[in-house]
């Protein structure tokens, strides 16, 4: 594709969907560091550009803790904005980083910025540029050898990239809302999400293209427009190689780190909301799950936030408890008590865990009524209508749901080819109002099909005398925009799992509800659920 033409469609596509892509402006340097610029080489020659602040007024002997943050948000700036990115002005203005005696390295990842090379969208090239990054901060003069990782969204993904490579001096990481691999971020289990996310290769391709400040060095400009000139095949590959629905691909594969990134033993402080329709709290378990260093986590309603946003996530503290953890494994100093997980429930209570889902949850059975649904677009989580309905019988007093809800079915499709499978599941009180609890999706392959996945998951108190319902339909027009094959689908019989809780909890912590709680899909559910009953096993009554 000729250059002005990918410049022409990949505008069109920025102006159309606003996704992870956030170019962050530049800002003063903060009055306690000291900025200046560096090159990173990475493994395969690429140069990084970085900017590095110091704090000020040190000594040319003095050795600092590092905190890295690579991504593409800090130097794509624009032709008349010049200077270190604000991006993480929160770590300078609530983490006080500077007067505690950290050093701050921001990286361009490769193709953004003043760096070189092409963006490859989480894939080779960008997992070694975490590792490069890592190993040459933990280099410096002016470090100490321990470097720590901040982020959250892209620059979130690169630390698990970075888990993944495993660099010398990475000592502990602050991950909040990332992707664990790049098929997470486009598919779920062969469904496309929805419009935007279709546009994201050419927005970062944009973001790609935005040369530095004018003011900034003209090596600068070299570096970021060799990328372009030598590379631009990686434009048509990361426009070619996301829309492939199959994880297996060669390109799926080059960008799937989860194995790798779930074996490191590196501490992690983890915060992600259930509510997060950017990066889907599908990303949680499969790597912070299984990691096998010490752990923290911050689980809850929110959406595409920081923990520390205060204001969103509906409880204070995230800031104080990351920089302890920070201080604490890279400067040697006592770690302060705190849950090793903090959870905030659809209520909006908070309370502590020792694990998330909980020890104490066991799968019981919801059986699915038989149904059918056409294979088109139309169905939305707010406005449902059509799909195969199932309805639980009311609660006999209240159950409790932590974790991740799995859907079992047997499905036919009239079309060889197959089709979709979307979830809702609802909360429906005795007046037929309800209230989203999870959703998930499914690509049935062929005329026949087995199907099993996790949905989203989830903290809730069902309460005394509401209902389970459960829509099967081929669409969430709010999170999925599959390819439909037209046709009918017919489930032939199915059960949804759900994690009960054995014992009750009861709030400990404060806080409130987060923001994103108030735009949950609530709709009317009456006509939808008549002669669609079924019986669940909610279990016995929990135990105090």
């Amino acid at each position: 594709m000729p250059m002005t033409a990918f410049r022409a469609l990949a505008a069109a596509a920025l102006a159309a969907a606003s996704l992870l892509v956030a170019p962050a402006a530049a800002a003063p340097v903060p009055d306690e560091a000291t900025w200046s610029e560096a090159y990173i080489t990475s493994a395969d020659g690429t140069q990084l550009h970085a900017d590095v602040l110091l704090p000020k007024n040190r000594k040319s002997t003095t050795r600092h803790p590092v905190i890295v943050s690579i991504g593409p948000y800090f130097g794509s700036k624009g032709m008349d904005d010049t200077g270190p990115s604000a991006r993480f002005q929160d770590l300078v203005d609530e983490g006080q980083i500077f007067k505690k005696g950290y050093a701050f390295v921001m990286v361009d990842s490769r193709g953004y910025g003043s760096s070189g090379g092409c963006s490859d969208l989480g894939g080779p090239g960008e997992q070694s540029d975490a590792k490069a990054a890592v190993e040459w901060a933990a280099r410096q003069p002016f470090s100490t050898g321990k470097v720590a990782m901040w982020g959250k969204s892209y620059d979130a993904w690169t630390q698990v990239m970075a888990l993944a490579g495993k660099p010398k001096g990475l000592a502990a990481v602050v991950i909040q809302a990332p992707l664990i691999e790049g098929y997470r971020g486009f598919f779920e289990n062969g469904v496309h999400f929805e419009t935007a996310w279709y546009a994201t290769p050419a927005n970062y391709a944009v973001t790609d293209l935005t040369p530095p400040g004018l003011d900034d060095d003209p090596v600068e400009f070299v570096h970021a427009l060799s990328g372009t000139a030598t590379n631009p095949h990686c434009y048509a590959l990361n426009a070619a190689g996301p829309v492939d629905p199959d994880p297996n691909s060669s390109y799926w594969r080059a960008r799937n780190v989860i194995k790798r990134a779930a074996e490191s033993r590196v501490p992690t402080l983890w915060s992600h909301g259930f509510n997060d329709v950017n990066t889907k709290p599908t990303n949680i378990f499969p790597v912070y799950g299984a990691l096998k260093g010490p752990k923290r986590a911050w689980f809850g309603q929110w959406a595409h936030d920081r923990g520390n946003e205060v204001d969103k996530v509906g409880r204070d503290g995230f800031m104080a408890e990351a920089m302890a953890w920070l201080d604490h494994w890279l400067r040697g100093k006592p770690l302060p008590a705190a849950p090793p997980l903090e959870v905030q429930d659809g209520d909006g209570g908070w309370r502590s865990e020792k694990s998330w889902p909980p020890s104490d949850a066991v799968m019981r059975r919801m059986p699915l009524r038989p149904g059918s649904w056409r294979d088109e677009r139309g169905n939305r989580a707010d406005t449902p209508e059509g799909g195969a309905w199932s309805v639980s019988q009311p609660a006999p007093y209240d159950v409790r749901f932590a974790g991740l809800m799995r859907l079992r079915a047997q499905v036919t499709a009239q079309n060889p080819a197959g089709g979709n499978l979307v979830a809702l599941v609802y909360d429906v009180a005795p007046d037929g109002q309800s209230r989203l609890l999870t959703r998930g999706a499914f690509a049935v392959t062929g005329s026949e099909d087995e199907v099993a996945f996790d949905l989203w998951p989830q903290d809730w108190k069902l309460p005394k005398g509401h209902r389970i319902a459960v829509q099967l339909s081929a669409d969430d027009m709010l999170t999925y925009q599959p390819t439909y094959k037209g046709g009918t689908l017919t489930l032939q019989n199915g059960e949804l799992l759900l994690p009960i809780l054995r014992r009750a909890r009861l709030r400990n912590l404060a806080g409130e509800n987060a923001l994103a709680a108030d735009s949950v899909p609530t709709p009317m559910l009456t006509t939808q659920l008549e002669g669609r009953q079924t019986r669940a096993d909610f279990g016995p009554r929990p135990t105090r």
